[in-house]
C-alpha cells in the first residue's frame, strides 16, 4: 500500500506545463506558451491557454475524455481572432448534462489552428478532478486509489482493503477482468457528500442520500466513510463497476435484478434484513416476479424484497449452478445478446424456468405469468343512414314534433351526440350520417312539405324541432 499526499497547491498547478511539455507542432508558426487546468469542483474545471502564431489564430479547441468512457468531448474556446490569443474555458460540472464525479481522471489536450491552416496539438494531459473544498490525501494499492481528507487515514485503508478483497472474491464469478484503475473519494459526513453528488433537488437528495454511489462507466466511486456499513457499501458499489466491465455492452444493459444481485453477493457485510424479507415473502406468498421486472419497484418494502430476492437468486445461480455458468452468462451479455438468449446459452433453460428452479429450491410457489391476450383494435361501425318517419317504424328515426316550442335546434343520436339543426332546416353532417343531396329521399320531401305548411302559421325562424333517435 502506498500513501500519497496531495497538497492544495498541487491542485492548482497539476496541469501547468512549459514549452518542454508541448507536442511538436505541424508547423513552426504556432507556439503554445502556456496552458493549465484547475479543478474548481463542484462548480467546474477552468481550462486556460496562451498561444501565438505568425498568422491569425482562428480557433482553439479542447479534447477531453472522462474517466474510462470510450467517447470523448470536443469543446471550442471563445476567442477573438488575433496573432496572440489568451483564453479560458470553464467546464461546468454542476449541471446534469456535464456532471463529472469527484476523483475522476480526465485526459485532455489542446488544439490550435490558424488561418493559414497550420495546426498544433499538445500531448495528452491528465487531471484528477479533486473536490476543491478540501485538501486531499490518498492511499493506493493495485490500481485502487482512495482519496480522503482529515485524520481518517485508517478508515481509508479499511475501504481500500474491502475493495481489494471484493475484487479477489468476485473474480471467479465475473471472469478474468482487466483491472483498470478505480478512483474512490471518501467523504466524512452526509453534508460533505451532498456537495459531491450529481445535481438535483436538494430535498430529494437529502431524503434519498445513500452511503455510496458508483459511476460504472467512468470507474469512479463515492463513499460515505463515516457510515456504519461503509466497507459493505464500498464492496457493493465497486461490484457494480466490475459487473459493468464484465458484462456491459453498447447493445444492451445488464438487468437490474442481476446487477443488484451480484452487487449484494459481493458485499462483504450483507444486510440480514434481506434474508428476513425473502423468508417473509415466501411464507406470505408475496414473492416478486423478479426476473420479469425491468426496474426496481417504488414501494420501500418491495425494494427490500427486491434486493433480497436478487441476492438469493444470484447466490443460487453461482453456488448451486456453478460460477462458470455465470461467467458464460456475463460474457454473452457483453457480446450483445439479450438476457433471454444469454440465459438460454449459459444455463440451457428459459428465464422463467431459471426463476422457477430457484423458487423450487427455496420452497416457494412457482411463478406463472399472466396469459397474454392479443388485443386488437375495436372496429368502429359505419354510421347507418336511417329514414325519417312521422310514425315509429323499425329501422327509422321518428319525428316527435315539428311545432312544439322546444328550446334548441338539436338532434340526439344513438351515441348521445347532440347535433344542431340550422334555422333553414339543414342537418349538420354528423346527424345519422351525411345524406347525399343529389339523390332526393321520399321522407326528406315529406318533411320539407310539412315544414312549409307549418311555416304558413308562424315564421320559419321560430320553428323548433326535436328528433328522438330512440324508437318508442
Amino acid at each position: 500500500m502506498k500513501i500519497i499526499t496531495v497538497p492544495i497547491i498541487l491542485l492548482i498547478l497539476t496541469c501547468v506545463f512549459g514549452a518542454d511539455k508541448l507536442a511538436l507542432a505541424s508547423s513552426g508558426d504556432i507556439e503554445i506558451s502556456s496552458h493549465k487546468a484547475v479543478s474548481e469542483f463542484p462548480g467546474g474545471i477552468r481550462f486556460s491557454i496562451e498561444a501565438y502564431s505568425k498568422d491569425v489564430i482562428e480557433e482553439i479547441a479542447l479534447r477531453m475524455r472522462i474517466g474510462q468512457q470510450k467517447s470523448g468531448v470536443y469543446e471550442y474556446f471563445e476567442i477573438e481572432s488575433a496573432q496572440k490569443v489568451v483564453s479560458e474555458l470553464f467546464w461546468e460540472t454542476n449541471t446534469s448534462s456535464k456532471y463529472i464525479p469527484p476523483g475522476t481522471i480526465l485526459e485532455y489536450s489542446y488544439e490550435v489552428t490558424d488561418l493559414a491552416g497550420n495546426k498544433k496539438e499538445t500531448e495528452l494531459l491528465e487531471l484528477v478532478l479533486y473536490d476543491s473544498r478540501f485538501q486531499w490525501e490518498e492511499v493506493e494499492e493495485d490500481g485502487i486509489n482512495v482519496a480522503y481528507h482529515g485524520p481518517v487515514e485508517s478508515r481509508a485503508v479499511e475501504i481500500l482493503d474491502a475493495i481489494i478483497k471484493t475484487m479477489d472474491f468476485m473474480e471467479p464469478v465475473l471472469g478474468q477482468t482487466d483491472r483498470k484503475p478505480i478512483r474512490v473519494t471518501m467523504y466524512n459526513n452526509v453534508s460533505e457528500m451532498l456537495g459531491g453528488l450529481p445535481p438535483g433537488s436538494s430535498t430529494i437528495r437529502r431524503e434519498l442520500i445513500t452511503e455510496g454511489q458508483a459511476f460504472t462507466k467512468i470507474g469512479t466511486l463515492l463513499v460515505l466513510g463515516g457510515g456504519r456499513l461503509s466497507e459493505g457499501t464500498a464492496s457493493h458499489e465497486v461490484t457494480h463497476i466490475l459487473v459493468q466491465r464484465a458484462a456491459g455492452s453498447i447493445y444492451s444493459n445488464v438487468p437490474s435484478w442481476l446487477n443488484e444481485g451480484l452487487a449484494e453477493f459481493g458485499n462483504l457485510s450483507p444486510s440480514f434484513s434481506y434474508d428476513v424479507a425473502v423468508d417473509f415473502a415466501v411464507h406470505s406468498g408475496r414473492l416478486l416476479p423478479i426476473t420479469s421486472m425491468p426496474t426496481m419497484p417504488g414501494d420501500p418494502e418491495d425494494v427490500i424484497m427486491y434486493y433480497g430476492q436478487s441476492m438469493s437468486l444470484v447466490e443460487y445461480m453461482v453456488i448451486r449452478l456453478g460460477p462458470n455458468n455465470m461467467v458464460h452468462l456475463l460474457a454473452r451479455l457483453k457480446s450483445g445478446e439479450d438476457i433471454d438468449a444469454a440465459i438460454l446459452s449459459a444455463y440451457g433453460v428459459s428465464r422463467l424456468e431459471l426463476e422457477n428452479s430457484w423458487r423450487r429450491y427455496i420452497g416457494a410457489p412457482l411463478y406463472e405469468p399472466p396469459a397474454e391476450t392479443s388485443s386488437l383494435p375495436t372496429p368502429v361501425p359505419r354510421p347507418e343512414v336511417k329514414v325519417f318517419s312521422l310514425t315509429p317504424q323499425p329501422g327509422s328515426t321518428s319525428v316527435e314534433s315539428l311545432t312544439g316550442n322546444v328550446p334548441g335546434d338539436e338532434v340526439e343520436s344513438e351515441e348521445s351526440n347532440r347535433v344542431p339543426v340550422g334555422g333553414n332546416g339543414e342537418l349538420d353532417g354528423r346527424s345519422c350520417g351525411r345524406l347525399d343531396q343529389s339523390t332526393p329521399d321520399g321522407s326528406i320531401l315529406l318533411l320539407a312539405g310539412l315544414l312549409f305548411f307549418v311555416g304558413l302559421k308562424r315564421p320559419l325562424a321560430q320553428v323548433r324541432s326535436k328528433f328522438d333517435s330512440r324508437n318508442h
